[in-house]
């Protein structure tokens, strides 16, 4: 018995020793779901009964990775031990890969040995962080989206991201990272969005690992549409008309903010005003304001609104007295051409009146001497007073039909014949004085010469001619004889002559839309320029002619209008371009020929323009920022021809060009040189005749 226990004290020691070799290698702190799961184990020991048992124990969850007979190595026999698992659905063989994230650990088991590894982590979250390329945004701007993902492990992550709320997209994620853009809706309403970005990756059918982020963006409130409404479209000179303004923004929100408006008469005078959005502004038209068709225009930020209206006639005079004189004043916008009565006492008297607008007339009264109530009227307006007349019969007399000379004959009679007199007296002494003869006039005129001559200094009277007319002007200007006499200087430049096809910017009332292409010419130093300067300045300007350009000299700018309504084509940003580089290579060619340099600059632009053609001249209103665009690039830089984008666009195959400095979110193209397409049309000819042979 004795021996018994002995023997089972050495079997229990055996396997305790056998037991304490055991050992399973490290494993790393944190796995995502999806990584391989690498088991080392050492000091194993095959047994006779019982099974290797590998498992993988997270909370409650036991999840058996392997198991095998103990018997599969000898008995007693040590041995080592390795496992891959990925740590999947597949792998695992279990439904709800959830269940072991968390804090787990690995068994390993035989026999009566076992062994444990740390306790590490299983994960199934994803770092993710969302950037965004701006912080608010116009209606239609594009959002670009940056966004970062990592997993719990520090690995980056390859999937896929989805965005949704504030933006819908689906994009892959490549060793963590993903970029997306997308556009604003023209007509999204103002306010804060939020976009809401889940990442995640895929692995044996499944989703394994996902995060998610938030980015915040602004969408800007932006006018878009302005609404004028007028009291009436007929307007009656002297009555209330009202003005009232509203302004929408992209997605037809009202917003606040203050309208300016001009009020603009058919001869162009402008009135101006603010009018508060939602809110009216009362106008109140003079009675003798201009009839015909007036213009409302509202502004608000670049949104802008017409509105016409008609201003209809009115014939209105005022009545008044100064003594016994009545004034009649056309206060209307049409020439008065009515009745009026006046009754002196008992007596009615009518007077048919023609008056002109703003014209005064005058009416002298007379009646028996005596204090009369004078009653004056035109059924609209009349005017009642107490004047004492002296004089003969009641009577109206126009001021108009009594000339100065009829009043005051007798005075002007009595001048006549006092001036006559005069006359006669000098006649008869001039004829008794003695006269200078040819001869003597010579000799005298000889003398003056030739003494004024003596006093002059020596340097002076080599350049004198013999004539006592001296002048610094040309031959021409300086001649005394009829024939060759010329009142201009044909060395001085008038820089308004209409030598060439004109424009002018003004208010048109009567035109169309016309796409049109404008080359500004900015000239820095204009004020200081010779004549001869500006002379070949025009010279050079005057050129455009020949392409049926238009010439509006503003100042220390042209302007070059190619109008579709002139040179009956829709490619005229070709034609403005080609004037621009005739300027540029007359302006350049003059530089180099002369000291005084016309230091300039050449902008070409495209856009809206209203115009009219009245005779050789075109009048024409920038629509947007047409014309102030193009003066803005020929402010730019110096000495170049620079094109804005719409221009290169259009003529992409025919410019070279660099990029320009930028005018806010405007770029510019500095044109370095047009390509001579000329050439392709002959061989276009050349080759399909070869085709057709």
């Amino acid at each position: 018995m004795k021996k018994l226990g002995c023997f089972m004290f050495v079997l229990v020691l055996l396997c305790s020793l056998g037991a304490a070799k055991l050992s399973i290698s490290e494993l790393s702190s944190v796995y995502n779901l999806g990584d391989v799961l690498d088991i080392n184990a050492e000091g194993l020991v095959g047994a006779e009964n019982g099974n290797l048992n590998v498992d993988l124990i997270c909370g409650n969850r036991t999840v058996n990775l392997e198991k095998m007979s103990a018997r599969r190595y000898g008995s007693g026999e040590e041995f080592s031990y390795s496992l891959s698992k990925t740590l999947d659905i597949r792998d695992l063989e279990i439904d709800d890969l959830t269940s072991i994230v968390g804090g787990c650990q690995v068994r390993l088991m035989i026999g009566g040995g076992a062994v444990s590894s740390k306790i590490f982590t299983i994960s199934n979250s994803v770092g993710v962080d969302v950037s965004l390329n701006k912080a608010s945004y116009n209606p239609g701007e594009e959002v670009v989206v940056g966004i970062d993902a990592v997993k719990a492990n520090g690995n980056l992550l390859n999937g896929f991201a989805e965005g949704s709320d504030a933006g819908s997209f689906v994009v892959d994620v490549v060793d963590g990272f993903a970029s997306k853009s997308f556009t604003i809706p023209k007509t999204m309403e103002a306010g804060i969005y939020s976009l809401n970005v889940r990442v995640y990756d895929v692995g044996a059918g499944s989703i394994l690992n996902e995060g998610s982020s938030v980015a915040s963006y602004s969408v800007n409130q932006i006018a878009s549409s302005l609404v004028l409404s007028l009291s009436d479209e007929n307007v009656m000179p002297g009555n209330d008309f009202t003005v009232g303004a509203e302004i929408y923004d992209q997605s037809g929100v009202g917003m606040s903010g203050t309208v300016s408006v001009k009020v603009v008469s058919p001869e162009n005078g402008v009135l101006d005003l603010t009018v508060g959005a939602g809110e009216f502004k009362n106008i109140n038209f003079v009675p003798n304001s201009s009839v015909g068709t007036w213009q409302i225009i509202g502004s608000f930020e670049d949104v802008e609104e017409v509105r016409t209206f008609e201003m209809l006639e009115v014939q209105r005079v005022e009545f008044d007295f100064e003594d016994s004189v009545l004034t009649v004043k056309n206060v209307g916008n049409v020439l008065y051409n009515r009745s009026i009565s006046v009754q002196i006492g008992e007596e009615n008297i009518a007077l048919d009146l023609s008056i002109g607008v703003g014209e005064v007339r005058k009416f002298a009264l007379d009646a028996p001497t005596g204090e009369y109530e004078i009653l004056v009227g035109d059924g609209e307006n009349s005017i009642s007073r107490q004047v004492l007349l002296t004089g003969g019969a009641i009577s109206v007399r126009d001021f108009k039909d009594v000339g100065f000379f009829k009043s005051y004959s007798i005075v002007w009679i009595f001048l006549i014949i006092v001036v006559g007199g005069i006359g006669i007296v000098l006649i008869i002494r001039f004829r008794k004085t003695r006269t200078v003869t040819a001869d003597n006039r010579s000799g005298v005129m000889s003398r003056i010469v030739g003494k004024f001559k003596r006093k002059v200094p020596a340097r002076i009277k080599t350049r004198m001619g013999e004539s006592l007319y001296y002048t610094n002007k040309s031959p021409a200007v300086q001649g005394l004889d009829s024939d060759s006499y010329s009142h201009k200087d044909k060395t001085m430049y008038d820089m308004t002559t209409k030598n060439v096809g004109s424009a002018e910017s003004t208010l048109v009332l009567k035109g169309e839309k016309y796409l049109s292409a404008v080359v500004s010419l900015s000239v820095k130093n204009f004020g200081a320029l010779s004549d001869s300067a500006k002379g070949a300045l025009q010279n050079v300007v005057g050129e455009v002619q020949a392409i049926k350009g238009l010439v509006d000299w503003k100042g220390d700018y042209v302007f070059v209008v190619f109008s579709p309504i002139v040179t009956k084509t829709y490619n005229n940003e070709a034609l403005a371009v080609k004037a621009g580089m005739q300027i540029l290579g007359g302006l350049n060619a003059y530089n180099k020929k002369f000291k005084d340099k016309i230091e300039f600059n050449l902008g070409v632009h495209v856009g809206e323009l209203v115009a009219s053609k009245a005779g050789e001249k075109l009048k024409y209103t920038s629509i947007g920022n047409t014309i102030s665009l193009a003066k803005r690039i020929s402010d730019s830089d110096s000495g170049k021809l620079i094109v804005s984008d719409p221009i290169r666009k259009k003529m992409i195959r025919d410019l070279k060009v660099a990029r320009g400095n930028d005018i806010g979110e405007n770029l510019t193209f500095v044109v370095l040189e047009v390509k001579d397409r000329s050439g392709d049309a002959a061989r276009l000819q050349q080759l399909l005749k070869r085709q057709g042979g």
